[in-house]
């Protein structure tokens, strides 16, 4: 009996953890390492296959280390990174709510070639602010 009350406690507790851990739509915040690739680019080897990007455009996403994919969620934070911005094969650092079901992450921020790009509420966009603000702040301390 005492036994079997620990193991229950011990299950709400690791419920509770996780839970502070997601965000309220169920995402959880999570950084992903990867390149940043067009997956009609990277699908054009099997044969049948039709990517015409030449006709409609490339479509990034994060292509991690063990195959698979990530894709980004389509708003103002991703625009640049869907579209990819002559940056194909680039290595990339997201950071955002990631939803393990459909495999898409909102982005929140991330680091091409140790530049850190999120959202710069003064510009309604992404940029480098949060960065540039840094390198104020300790050139200054």
């Amino acid at each position: 009996m005492r036994k079997s009350v620990v193991f229950l406690m011990l299950m709400f507790v690791s419920l509770g953890a996780t839970a502070i851990a997601e965000s309220p739509n169920g995402g959880m915040l999570k950084t992903c390492n990867g390149t940043l690739t067009c997956l009609a680019c990277d699908l054009r080897h099997y044969e049948g296959l039709n990517a015409q990007c030449e006709v409609f455009g490339h479509r990034h996403s994060i292509r991690l280390k063990n195959g698979d994919y990530i894709y980004f969620l389509e708003n103002d934070h991703s625009t640049d990174l869907i579209k990819g911005g002559g940056r194909h094969n680039a290595q990339i650092e997201v950071t955002g709510f990631y939803d393990k079901k459909s495999h898409t992450i909102d982005v929140q921020s991330y680091v091409i070639d140790g530049i850190r790009t999120e959202w710069c509420a003064d510009h309604e966009r992404m940029d480098m602010c949060a960065q540039n603000r840094e390198v104020q702040t300790q050139s200054s301390k």
